[in-house]
């Protein structure tokens, strides 16, 4: 072989190895959109080669179309060495499970599709290498090897732009410079993303757009240091009620965390702070109300957050985070960017869901039952728009999309920042019509339902004199993330008559869109209720000048119209009642897969039993009502003609041969009893006694009542209160950081508001700034006796109570205070002062019945002038009782209701293979009695079946019994 002929041979075998090694940079293809001048196309050239991304039929790339996660998965599995699966979507997000890599799309699919950020892409490859890294970390990361240089060379966070849409031109150069680099191959995390890596990549001085010098400014020597080593002094405990959730959607569990200052000082009970609540598997964080929130407020030392396990096919870890945001205060500088972190798990099985509603013509304002309304999800904002005006150019009742528009400033891809009209729902597929049904809908500044919304914005844009036919409305973001969309301008001759005062002219306007009153139908109830609500806000200056507006006329119509849609509400509830029954229990089971989906074709029948009775129902045949043949289809119904109120429990067990279809699925429900604890609110016994009277009601809405009351039930039950005190002068108030008179006047006046309905746990507690402006509005009527009811936890300063004392004594009004839930979540010391210097008494509620008898007690002592006994229920004297098993020895302990007399000893029973035994215990305070005993000295008792405490009086009689099961 010749020289020239060993060379040429050479070369084309080292050309052969460079293109194995090397990326392919010349496309086989000329691509049309993209110029070969452009300084990334040599990167989109070999993402088309390498069949990453491909061009449409004209031979465009479309650079700026942005990238969804599962097309960014299928790419990164056609680059990965370590991958040797097919490309289908599923099998790569199974794969790369296994790496933890922080996709949001793993488990539940529809986040595939979802495009991604650039600052959510920094932190997939930074995991995918190996790092476990935030953001402004992963970033860095991308810039110390060679994957980014920002989009102007600063190399800065921001000038990364980490929030914007990742698109086709970013990738294909992201994954380019990758490959160049070396190497392809998935490493990924061993757990869940958090940031456990952030201290291997360094920030350099000013990435986060610090304006101070090149150098970090020297740290002084005082304690004021910001650090996590200072985080332990803050940091007392981070408690999960329950760590193992069910992972349907439905099922919760609450969070608390208590802190300290940095210096380990306490927090104040009239402190709040904002924290910022994440979930690293993205959980709804929700209130108390079922609405998602995105920050949370601490109550003195305690901030909690409930949170909503999602719905799943697979078990997963989850991580909480809680991050102190907008902190002024230096004495909590500490946990200024540190993340406290809490762990919960999510786990698929099959469950049996067990419903009830109660009907009882004597108690129809109840709504018994514990049907879950389902969740509302947020409607999507509009990304680039700011809080301002926007034009309306079209609306869709159908479909609930409307299309708007605002000239705004737009960042491309490459970090430039245009000004541009950008209309959601035009010419451009990017950004589709936008959905307001579940957004904050308002008119002026008082919210409004959805048909008066939809009603008033298209007559306004029949009526537009405008040369594109667009109306304004201004866009606005609710502290908790969701759109408004306001819609303003109350009609000249209106606002002339009305003083230009907003709410009556609302009333007005809102009014003239409504139909005649015989027309209402249940569409318009909403409408109606919205209208009716401004109503009753209205001051009574504000009344008065509605009264002058056409004679009083519309003050009569708008009343008229609530009494005919609560009739048409009324009529629709009757029409769905069984017939023949005058009273039942409805009772509702559901089959549900593991992963949360209702089985709605199951074949087979299920064994309900309540109040003694069993009755078999069919979930085929049932899934219909008896009226209109209509109903929720996969669950079986059963009418129990009994009404138990208070506590009760549901069995349920399928029965007959299981459907084969499901035998596996619902394995672990068959030959099982599932029972349900229920509770119905029982009503109030007829008024012994009627006397003039006053009576302020101050209910604590502060964040640490989310652990004592998650329902609301003092608000439900303080309403109905109200309504059977009946007093002359009635003060209802709120109270958390402040106090917030939420009605006052007569019955008539206060019940027209929502009052605690829509009242949500927040912030700090001061309950004495609630009892000042409840004394304040007391009349000077020296006739009628004078009340004020505190609800709370306790958890308050007590600066203020000697000036309350003083007030309520020289005012002649006595002061009954009320807690809720477990006595070590309550400050008794405070209530109980506060109630026996003021003349009233102290009460504790272990659960919503014993509530209920407190206030059924409240009433006699406020209008009868009983001598007010704090004994809630003889019958209930035990407030905790347990056995456990720990270590080899056996612990009972007792609670009991240290407000009723004659507990002269309380006693344990066991059942034993020559009978009955029994233990007294020891008592270690007024109200608590324990023993502890060996397992050797109990092996011949039947611990584990059902344990019985006993509370006895000095002459032996049985004043209690509980029954218990031991617990490890």
């Amino acid at each position: 072989m010749t020289y020239a002929k060993k060379a040429l041979l050479l070369l084309a075998c080292f050309v052969l190895v460079l293109m194995t090694v090397t990326p392919t940079t010349l496309a086989a293809t000329t691509i049309q959109d993209v110029p070969t001048n452009n300084s990334k196309y040599k990167a989109i050239s070999w993402a088309v080669d390498n069949e990453l991304l491909s061009l449409n039929a004209a031979n465009n790339f479309l650079p700026n179309e942005q990238v969804a996660e599962r097309d960014l998965v299928t790419m990164f599995a056609k680059l990965d060495k370590n991958y040797a699966l097919t490309y289908n979507e599923s099998v790569a997000y199974n794969f790369y499970s296994e790496f933890y890599l922080p996709l949001e799309g793993t488990y539940v699919a529809t986040n595939r599709s979802k495009t991604i950020t650039r600052g959510h892409f920094a932190r997939i490859y930074a995991a995918f290498k190996g790092l476990d890294l935030d953001e402004p970390q992963a970033v860095q990361y991308l810039y110390t090897n060679d994957i980014s240089t920002g989009n102007t060379g600063k190399k800065t966070f921001a000038d990364f732009n980490p929030s914007t849409k990742l698109t086709r031109s970013d990738v294909a150069e992201f994954l380019y410079r990758s490959v160049q680099n070396g190497s392809f191959a998935v490493q990924g995390l061993k757990r869940t993303a958090t940031g456990r890596d952030n201290d291997k990549i360094t920030l350099p001085a000013g990435f986060m757009g610090s304006n101070s010098s090149e150098f970090e400014e020297p740290k002084d020597n005082n304690n004021d240091f910001t650090g996590p080593e200072y985080v332990n002094n803050a940091l007392q405990s981070i408690d999960v009620d329950n760590p193992d959730l069910i992972a349907n959607d439905l099922d919760t569990t609450l969070i608390t965390v208590s802190l300290k200052a940095c210096n380990g000082d306490p927090i104040a009970d009239d402190k709040s702070y904002t924290f910022r609540v994440t979930s690293s598997y993205g959980a709804k964080i929700v209130d108390t109300a079922g609405d998602a929130v995105r920050n949370v407020q601490s109550d003195g030392s305690t901030v909690s957050a409930i949170v909503v396990a999602p719905k799943l096919t697979k078990s997963v870890r989850d991580t909480i985070s809680f991050e102190l945001i907008n902190n002024t205060d230096s004495s909590m500088k500490c946990l200024v960017g540190e993340k406290l972190n809490a762990q919960v798990r999510y786990a698929p099985q099959p469950e049996m869901r067990i419903d009830f509603e109660v009907y009882d013509p004597a108690n129809l304002d109840d709504g018994d039952g514990n049907v879950t309304p389902p969740y509302v999800p947020y409607e999507k904002l509009p990304e680039f728009f700011t809080e301002n005006i926007v034009n309306v150019h079209w609306i869709d009742p159908e479909d609930k999309l409307f299309s708007i528009g605002q000239q705004t400033n737009v960042t491309t891809p490459l970090g430039n920042v245009q000004n541009m009209y950008l209309q959601y729902g035009g010419s451009d597929t990017k950004y589709p019509a936008l959905g307001y049904e579940n957004a904050i809908l308002q008119f002026e500044n008082y919210n409004i339902s959805v048909w008066l919304f939809e009603t008033i914005i298209q007559k306004r844009l029949d009526n537009s004199v405008n040369k594109d036919n667009t109306i304004e409305i201004m866009y606005m973001i609710s502290e908790d993330g969701r759109p408004i969309y306001r819609i303003q301008g109350i009609d000249d001759d209106i606002a002339s008559q009305v003083e230009n005062i907003n709410p009556v002219g609302s009333i007005i306007q809102l009014m003239s869109y409504m139909p005649e009153e015989k027309q209402l139908t249940l569409e318009h109830y909403d409408s109606v209720m919205k209208i009716y609500a401004i109503l009753t806000s209205l001051s009574n200056y504000d009344r008065t000048v509605l009264l002058k507006y056409q004679g009083g006329k519309l003050l009569g119509q708008v009343e008229a119209y609530k009494k005919r849609v609560d009739a048409l509400k009324e009529s629709e509830e009757e029409a769905s009642r069984p017939s023949g029954k005058d009273r039942y229990t409805k009772v509702m089971v559901t089959l549900v897969s593991p992963g949360g989906e209702i089985i709605t074709d199951y074949q087979g029948t299920v064994k309900i039993k309540f109040d003694g009775v069993e009755k078999t129902a069919s979930f085929i045949t049932n899934t219909s009502n008896s009226v209109d043949n209509t109903g929720s289809p996969g669950t079986a119904v059963a009418y129990f003609d009994s009404i138990i109120y208070g506590k009760s429990k549901i069995e349920a067990k399928l029965v007959n041969k299981v459907d084969p279809r499901y035998a596996t699925i619902l394995k672990n429900l068959i030959d099982k009893t599932i029972t349900k604890e229920i509770f119905t609110n029982p009503y109030f016994s007829k008024n012994a006694c009627s006397l003039a009277t006053e009576v302020a009601y101050v209910v604590d809405y502060s964040s640490s009542m989310k652990r004592i009351d998650k329902t609301n039930y003092r608000g439900k039950k303080t309403i109905e209160l109200i309504d059977q005190i009946k007093a002359k002068n009635n003060i209802v108030i709120e109270t958390n950081t402040s106090a917030n008179v939420l009605g006052e006047g007569t019955i008539e006046n206060v019940l027209k508001k929502d009052l605690y309905r829509t009242s949500k746990d927040k912030g700090a507690t001061d309950i004495f700034a609630g009892i000042e402006i409840a004394l304040s509005k007391f009349s000077n009527d020296t006739k009628t006796s004078k009340s004020i009811v505190v609800v709370s936890d306790g958890k308050t300063s007590k600066a203020k109570m000697t000036k309350v004392l003083n007030d309520a004594k020289k005012k002649g009004v006595k002061i009954y205070t009320v807690s809720m839930g477990k006595k070590n979540q309550i400050n008794e010391a405070i209530l109980t002062q506060l109630a026996s210097e003021a003349g009233g008494a102290y009460y504790h509620a272990i659960d919503n019945l014993q509530l209920h008898q407190v206030y059924q007690k409240l009433i006699d002592a406020i209008l009868c002038k009983t001598t007010p006994s704090s004994c809630i229920n003889p019958e209930d004297l035990f407030e905790e009782s347990t056995v456990s098993l720990r270590k080899g020895y056996i612990t009972m302990n007792a609670r009991i209701d240290g407000n009723c007399p004659g507990v002269a000893s309380v006693s344990v029973r066991y059942s034993s293979v020559s009978g009955d035994v029994k233990f007294e215990l020891t008592k270690r305070s007024d109200s608590v009695y324990m023993l502890t005993k060996t397992v050797q000295t109990m092996q011949d008792f039947k611990v584990n079946g059902e344990i019985e405490f006993l509370a006895y009086d000095n002459e032996g009689n049985l004043l209690a019994l509980k029954t218990v099961t031991i617990s490890n």
